[in-house]
């Protein structure tokens, strides 16, 4: 009887497909670094944040960005998670500044909590997704095979401006007048 053993047939195959998607996880990666955050809003329930990022490309193809997937912390405030679209593209061999938000709700004791008038440390643990470069990776990454992500990090300070505080309605005991 004839043995049945694929061995002979498989090993060729495999091998083209393991040398394929080596060929595509060796491409360049966007480089990327938190550099700021700040607040640009504050109300007395909550504020709203830009983080600062700048991304490079090594590579000498160009490297599509999809999403950003990043979690934002403010040491005694409050925690955001978010994913916010890249939709972006690094040239190759150059850097691009690109911004992502956050907003946190303010803790009623929030005071208490922070100093506001020191600095306050913050953190982004974040995540970019891309398509890997060349023809290949553009097919494994429309096809779900292959969607990398570049993890990376970022902290440093800042200072939380006290929110405005409400003028009072003017009324006939304080100088206004009656209707």
């Amino acid at each position: 009887m004839r043995s049945m053993n694929p061995g002979p047939v498989l090993t060729p195959a495999l091998l083209l497909v393991s040398t394929l998607l080596l060929a595509v996880g060796c491409g360049a990666v966007p480089r990327v670094a938190a550099t700021a955050a700040k607040p640009t809003a504050r109300t007395d329930d909550a504020a709203q944040f830009r983080i600062d990022l700048r991304l490079a490309n090594d590579g000498t193809e160009d490297i599509p960005l999809e999403r950003f997937e990043y979690v934002f912390t403010v040491k005694g405030v409050g925690v955001f998670e978010g994913r916010w679209a890249a939709l972006r593209t690094i040239p190759p061999g150059q850097s691009i500044t690109m911004e992502i938000p956050a907003s946190i709700p303010l803790p009623g004791d929030l005071a208490e909590r922070v100093d506001l008038d020191a600095p306050i440390p913050w953190r982004l643990e974040a995540g970019v997704r891309y398509r890997a470069p060349g023809f290949l990776g553009r097919i494994l990454f429309d096809v779900g095979v292959r969607r990398p992500t570049e993890s990376f990090s970022g902290s440093g300070t800042f200072t939380l401006d006290r929110a405005a505080a409400s003028a009072p309605a003017e009324s006939p005991e304080n100088g206004g007048e009656a209707p």
